[in-house]
């Protein structure tokens, strides 16, 4: 077996220069800790921890109900907030620190760092928003003129004053907030929904097969940004416009497409995301409770009672798993679907997908997640040697030992690989500098991985 770092080394060499699209959705987080300073700034909920917040929110009480909600549930959750209780919480609560949020936008900054040509587009770009691509002159933003696209460095693409900004509170097991007590460390998102978005990109959303001319595979994500105040009569329009979008992207070469899927409590929105938009995707990135909300929206029963995530972990939960995925996976149609749980990375897809580049993709994955928590940034290919230095989960492996005996193949040293099946323990880090946008960066990393191998750069 090649040595690890050998393997990372030839990993890194083959995505250099790998041109990817990357879309839509890129905001400043505005990080907060969770302790007696915020609590001070919020209004107490009537049950603190049971009080189920309302969508969207529109006061500091709500917004303390839906933190607490989350610590008591023990994962990470978003809800959106008005466009005015968003105007009236930044002037009201200064951020401990900010980062690159949104999909698009951590993604972006991973591929920049592992040295790969993104082109990326999204919506709204202001100076702050700029400051938050860590390697803007390495990104190509596409501009349309007379029909035809070209690219500009971002920096001359800044079209705004105004800036997207997401809360981000985040807090460890045991930390509290009006008496209810964090059970995981974790962290709730109250996210902002300018009226600007709408899924569409003007001229470009017409030329973008030129785009698709120029990239090999395609990165996703925003389609949950939509709220009804962006909408005239539901989501369907501007949704099958997106899908339409989607099949220009492809329509002049061969682009791969990874879909990452996002939390959202709208149901119709929800609905409207699964029926148009998660079909045409080649492959689509979800995490345990993400999972679980597509396998019970499409009615599936490839399980009676999915995982819970509560701890302590139990490794039969990966057999629940495998059979959401595979009911999500024909259900849609999509030729993978890929899970980021905490103990392992599981895909399961078609036979005509490479299931070395899949598994290949897990791996790298798990190892650019754990450089992520570890290190709180990736700033270039030589921080993900700090991810080789956690070892790949012991209760990982033993579940992907459980998942290969049920599928009838061997998993050695706790990787499978098989025609329709991949799996791969994660590198799980105990003390994590920060956990948002790890499940992005597990997406992008795998994909654009999987990309390179499946194309034999």
């Amino acid at each position: 077996m090649q040595d690890v770092h050998a393997q990372l080394e030839a990993d890194i060499a083959t995505l250099e220069a790998l041109p990817v699209f990357v879309a839509y959705n890129a905001n400043v987080d505005a990080i907060v800790r969770v302790d007696e300073e915020l609590e001070s700034v919020l209004d107490r909920p009537d049950d603190p921890g049971a009080d189920v917040p309302p969508s969207p929110l529109a006061s500091k009480r709500e917004l303390a109900a839906a933190i607490a909600h989350t610590m008591a549930a023990g994962r990470g959750d978003e809800i959106a907030m008005t466009d005015s209780f968003a105007t009236a919480i930044e002037s009201e609560l200064p951020p401990d620190s900010q980062q690159m949020g949104g999909q698009a936008g951590i993604m972006t900054n991973l591929l920049t760092a592992l040295e790969t040509a993104p082109i990326t587009y999204t919506y709204l770009i202001s100076e702050r928003q700029l400051s938050m691509f860590e390697r803007p002159e390495r990104v190509r933003y596409p501009t349309v003129a007379d029909g035809q696209v070209s690219y500009v460095p971002l920096p001359e693409a800044v079209n705004t004053d105004r800036t997207k900004i997401n809360w981000v509170f985040e807090f460890r097991e045991g930390d509290e907030l009006f008496g209810v007590t964090a059970t995981e460390d974790t962290r709730f998102i109250a996210a902002s929904r300018p009226p600007e978005f709408d899924l569409t990109a003007g001229e470009l959303d017409e030329a973008i097969s030129q785009v698709g001319e120029a990239v090999d595979g395609a990165l996703l994500a925003g389609y949950h940004n939509l709220t009804p105040d962006h909408v005239k009569d539901g989501y369907e329009e501007t949704h099958r416009h997106a899908r339409e979008v989607i099949r220009r992207l492809r329509s002049g070469s061969d682009v791969d497409v990874h879909i990452e899927y996002a939390v959202t409590h709208d149901d119709d929105l929800r609905e409207s995301m699964y029926e148009w938009i998660l079909p045409e995707a080649n492959v689509v990135g979800a995490d345990t409770h993400e999972l679980t909300m597509l396998h019970d929206d499409a009615s599936l029963a490839a399980v009676a009672d999915p995982p819970s995530e509560a701890t302590p972990f139990e490794p039969a939960e990966i057999l629940d798993h495998y059979r959401m995925l595979e009911a999500v996976r024909e259900e849609l149609g999509v030729d993978c679907v890929q899970l980021h749980a905490m103990e392992y990375h599981l895909a399961v897809m078609e036979p005509s997908r490479s299931s070395e580049a899949v598994r290949r993709g897990l791996e790298f994955a798990a190892v650019n997640a754990a450089a992520k928590a570890a290190r709180g940034e990736i700033s270039s290919p030589d921080d993900l040697e700090t991810g080789l230095e956690y070892e790949p989960s012991a209760m990982g492996r033993e579940a992907i030992e459980l998942l290969a005996d049920h599928v009838g193949e061997t998993a050695e040293g706790g990787v499978l690989e098989a025609p329709t099946v991949a799996a791969c323990p994660n590198r799980v880090v105990d003390e994590p500098a920060g956990t948002v946008g790890i499940g992005d960066i597990v997406s992008s990393s795998s994909f654009v991985l999987g990309l390179a191998v499946a194309t034999d750069r």
